[in-house]
């Protein structure tokens, strides 16, 4: 049986503050790879999922692989429909702790990069790459801020390398989702999970579902999302609401192109799940571009409050904000973005955050008055 709808206020991912963040971000900008420690993490982890995309992942490949547009969700993961006894994906992902959310994602990825439709996907990758493998491992695909606390272990063992920090996130994680019947992990005689040989489920996660299988079609996350690295720099709830939007276009892709989408509080919680914690991360979508939020006739842009006290009562209809999602905001570096909109802010990211998207665009010369 599928897991209940729970009530609401079970959600516990939230926002994320602007200090944390950018202390986040630095760690992520300042990580190093390899046993050498002479490159930057996030640009390997970045020429990594290029060159899965590009070829399919093999070490020393050349052809081309897949390279798929997008990639490519069945609804169920991202929403529900009234008819459905059980809640998406996405929130009860939401609920966990750690790189469920993300993980889940770049395995998705994975197997677009790899198979076409129909085709039971199967894993190639070890956690850890070994000697004679030809597949990176999945440590080597995730960016992590992940920083050793300086303790000694048992017996006086050094403190744990970031490389093996990163290595038990992916495990747990990977276990998590086994906890959704997102994957199946085999186990040892003695019980340990043996986490190289695991299967990939379908991202419907109900347990009487099949192995994974790419769909043909479905709600599309441009490629761009993880290859620049945006999959590891955005939090789980920024996420969860850029799927939503993402799945509000897919069904309204006309009024999206003309005017874009709006969400209400009813749909957003029933549909998807999300409660309003969650929903303030689509301020930081707007702050990155991913996202624009347009003027709404009655609300303050910056806050987003209602002026008018007499629109504030249960039954009034409040203004409804509409967004549209900008594709190529992804194409840049996620990494390096969020850092400079976070502490580097231009004037014209000032006058995006306080006045919206057509004040940004405007001439300099006309935006006073504006």
């Amino acid at each position: 049986m599928s897991p209940a709808r729970p009530s609401p206020g079970a959600q516990t991912s939230g926002e994320e503050s602007i200090s944390s963040r950018i202390a986040r971000l630095g760690r992520l900008r300042e990580a190093l790879d390899g046993e050498d420690r002479k490159v930057f993490l996030a640009d390997a982890v970045g020429k990594r999922l290029d060159h899965l995309w590009r070829t399919g992942g093999r070490d020393g490949a050349t052809a081309t692989g897949q390279r798929p547009t997008h990639i490519r969700i069945r609804p169920a993961f991202i929403y529900s429909r009234p008819s459905d006894e059980h809640e998406p994906v996405v929130p009860r992902l939401l609920r966990t702790q750690g790189l469920q959310l993300r993980m889940e994602l770049l395995l998705l990825f994975d197997a677009q990069c790899r198979y076409g439709t129909s085709k039971v996907v199967r894993n190639p990758r070890n956690i850890v790459r070994r000697a004679n493998d030809t597949y990176a491992g999945w440590r080597e695909l995730v960016l992590t801020a992940v920083r050793p606390d300086g303790k000694t272990g048992r017996g006086g063992r050094p403190p744990r390398s970031t490389a093996t920090l990163r290595q038990r996130q992916i495990t747990e994680a990977l276990a998590g989702l086994e906890d959704l019947h997102l994957v199946r992990i085999p186990r040892q005689p003695g019980g340990n999970r043996r986490y190289r040989d695991f299967q990939l489920l379908s991202e419907v996660a109900n347990s009487e579902l099949p192995d994974y299988t790419v769909p043909a079609r479905g709600v599309g996350i441009p490629r761009e999302f993880f290859t620049n690295l945006w999959v590891w720099v955005l939090s789980d709830a920024e996420i969860a609401v850029y799927l939503m939007l993402l799945a509000m276009r897919s069904v309204r892709r006309r009024r999206h192109a003309q005017r874009g989408v709006f969400v209400t509080s009813g749909v957003r919680e029933d549909m998807f799940g999300l409660h309003r914690p969650t929903w303030r991360s689509a301020d930081m979508l707007y702050r990155l571009r991913l996202v624009d939020r347009l003027p709404s006739t009655g609300r303050n842009f910056r806050t987003g409050k209602i002026g008018d006290a007499r629109q504030h009562g249960e039954d009034a209809r409040k203004p409804v904000v509409w967004y549209k999602i900008n594709d190529e905001a992804l194409h840049a570096n996620a990494l390096s973005t969020a850092w400079q909109v976070l502490t580097e802010p231009t004037e014209k990211d000032l006058v995006r955050r306080d006045r919206g998207p057509e004040a940004e665009k405007a001439p300099e010369s006309i935006r006073d008055v504006m």
